[in-house]
This record gives C-alpha cells, sequence and structure tokens, in this order.
C-alpha cells in the first residue's frame, strides 16, 4: 500500500482532525468524508443529546479507532444489505457489496422462474453453506416468501459465534419490520454444521434442496501469511481467518490446490443434494479458471450447465473484457459464458438431474 503524502496528512489536520485521523484507513478525501459523517450520527444516536462534550469524546475515539484499520461495520455495529440491516461483530466475516449483488441477482432469476411463475404451490428449498452473519439465507427469504407459499430457506455454520450472530440478525430483522416472520408452510433456520462432515451432509440430504449457495473460505496460506495481492491489513487483523482460509487441517486431492478445496466439497456435496441451482463466490479469474478445470473433469459436469457472473451480474459487461472463459482440458477445450460488470466472482450452475423439475 503507498505511503500517504505528508501534505495531504498536513491538510486534513488543519481541516478537521478526526477527518486526519481517517485517512489511514480511507486513503483518500471521499471515503474519509463519508466514514467520518457516519461515525459522527453513530456518535449522536449513542450519547445523550444533554452532553455535547460526550458525544465529541466518543467520536474523536472512533475516528482513532477506524484510522488504525478497524473496520467500520464493526465500529457501528452494521451493515446494509438489501434493504435489511444485518449486525456485524468480531470473530465473524463482513458481508460484501460483491455478495449483495449477487444474490439480489440470484433472488431475481427465482422470482422469475418456473417454479414461482407457473406453480406457485411449488415448494422452494434453498441452503446457504458457510452463511457468517446470515446475511445470504436472510435476504433470499424475506424476498422470495410472497413469491413461494412453501418456502425453506437454511443456513449453515461451523462457528457457533457465526450461528449465534446470523440468529440474532433474524430476529433484528422482524424487529426492524425489514422481514416478516415466517408464515405457515415457510421456515428461516440458521444452524451449526461443518461441510466436511458426511454425517452432517447426509443429514442435510434428508430433505430436498432446489437451490445451493456457498460463499466458502478460498484465500491461501501465502495470501493471508505475507498479504500479497488485494488481501488488506486490515482484513488479516480483525476479520476471523476461518472463514477465509481453509484450514490446514483439511485434505485437498492431488490436483486441487489447498485454497480450492471447499470446491471440490461443494461438488461432491451438489451430487448428494442435487440442487437444480449452484451458486459459490471465488476470489478471482485465476480460481474460477482452476475450479472450472477442476468442474469440467467432476462427475457433475454431465448435468451442469455453467455460467460466469462478475462483481455486479446485472450490469453491462466492459467492451475490454470477456465475454467468455476457455478452460484447456487436454483433450479439447472448454467454453464458458461471462455475465455481468466487474471481476469475475462467481460460479453459476444450472443442474439438468434425471427424473426431477428443472427451475
Amino acid at each position: 500500500m503507498p505511503r500517504l503524502p505528508p501534505s495531504l496528512l498536513r491538510q486534513a489536520k488543519r481541516r478537521c482532525p478526526n477527518l486526519a485521523a481517517l485517512f489511514p484507513a480511507c486513503r483518500d478525501w471521499q471515503s474519509a468524508t463519508n466514514e467520518l459523517r457516519w461515525l459522527a450520527e453513530f456518535a449522536r444516536e449513542t450519547t445523550s443529546p444533554g452532553h455535547p462534550n460526550a458525544h465529541a469524546r466518543l467520536l474523536e475515539r472512533l475516528c482513532r479507532r477506524r484510522g488504525r484499520g478497524v473496520p467500520l461495520q464493526y465500529i457501528l455495529g452494521s451493515q446494509p444489505f438489501g434493504f435489511l440491516d444485518i449486525q456485524c461483530r468480531p470473530g465473524v466475516l463482513i458481508p460484501r457489496s460483491e455478495t449483495e449483488a449477487y444474490t439480489l441477482h440470484l433472488i431475481e432469476l427465482l422470482k422469475s422462474s418456473k417454479a414461482a411463475t407457473e406453480d406457485s404451490n411449488r415448494g422452494m428449498t434453498i441452503l446457504d453453506l458457510c452463511t457468517g452473519t446470515g446475511c445470504i439465507p436472510l435476504l433470499v427469504f424475506a424476498s422470495l416468501r410472497e413469491s413461494f407459499q412453501h418456502l425453506t430457506v437454511h443456513g449453515v455454520d461451523i462457528a457457533p459465534v457465526a450461528v449465534d450472530l446470523a440468529q440474532r440478525n433474524v430476529e433484528h430483522n422482524v424487529n426492524l419490520g425489514r422481514m416478516a416472520p415466517a408464515r405457515p408452510g415457510q421456515a428461516l433456520k440458521v444452524f451449526q454444521g461443518d461441510i466436511f462432515s458426511n454425517a452432517d451432509i447426509e443429514r442435510l440430504s434428508a430433505s430436498k434442496c432446489d437451490v445451493l449457495i456457498s460463499n466458502p473460505p478460498y484465500i491461501s496460506r501465502d495470501v493471508w501469511n505475507f498479504g500479497r495481492g488485494q488481501m488488506g491489513h486490515s482484513v488479516r487483523k480483525y476479520e476471523p481467518r476461518l472463514a477465509l482460509v481453509p484450514d490446514s487441517n483439511i485434505a485437498s486431492p492431488a490436483d486441487w490446490q489447498h485454497e480450492d478445496v471447499f470446491y471440490w466439497r461443494l461438488l461432491d456435496i451438489s451430487m448428494t443434494l442435487k440442487p437444480s441451482i449452484a451458486l459459490f463466490e471465488l476470489g478471482d479469474e485465476q480460481q474460477i479458471r482452476r475450479v472450472l478445470s477442476g468442474l469440467f473433469r467432476h462427475q457433475i459436469a454431465d448435468v451442469a450447465d455453467v455460467e460466469v457472473w462478475r462483481d455486479w451480474p446485472d450490469g453491462t459487461i466492459d467492451g475490454e473484457q470477456d465475454t467468455e472463459l476457455t478452460i484447456p482440458l487436454g483433450t479439447h477445450d472448454q467454453t464458458v459464458s461471462v455475465k455481468g460488470s466487474g471481476q469475475m466472482r462467481c460460479i453459476f450452475m444450472r443442474n439438468r438431474w434425471p427424473h426431477r423439475n428443472s427451475l
């Protein structure tokens, strides 16, 4: 990360000391100004109106914390996600805007699916693995509850702190009026589970799965340990490694890189649960190419129509960006379409299982 020019810091200090305190984390005027406004609003809301000095002291402390790299969402305690307010706590990964974008795009696809438009009585079951704050299952449930009379959405995470926070987020958004409670025939549940546990997956397979979603750990140990690539210092210092880096105790196949091991497992899980749709978030184009290479050598390739989504799947692709990916497979190449704008972010699969109706 480039050093900040001393002249910029001096200018910020003359303008506002709190603004200057934010610059090490925000890096530019616009970001620092926006965050100062949000922190000032938070300080006003959490101090008594009759104690202006308390507000000023709190704001100063908040700006110093943010300047040291503490994520803004941990300081404010929440992050917008669609129309929801998702509480954020240390130990649980903060929702990203890219995750919000592909979740909203998936929701619109499901609303326009045959299941929603042709058979209102058909049930829909959606499973989110590595759910974290619960942002994905909450937004999916809240957005689809009017489209499906019978709707079941489950979130699963290995970390008790994440499961507890996700359950709190359900209650929090119901209390805020952002999300209505489940009606008869509908369910939204978050529970603990390990996707590498065959017993846990066997329990999940007891009920049908129409849609499988996952934003699993996908960062390499090298990137985490040495801060390479786009991995920021704040993420490494304050956000949970468990949610970002596959554990070293997880064994990966010889032809898969360790940071991709969750996708190998998710492909196997897809063969067990047989979702009509699967959507997985990944780190970058290189990882997407590696995972697609593994996918096309996996038995699920026989039933999967595959697409790559960029950060903003609804966006118009830049004229200089690829609209297709070519994946070499030795004897032949496989071409995959790419949609949206921004960086490559997700693998989307529409699966055609024998003797099952597709979405």
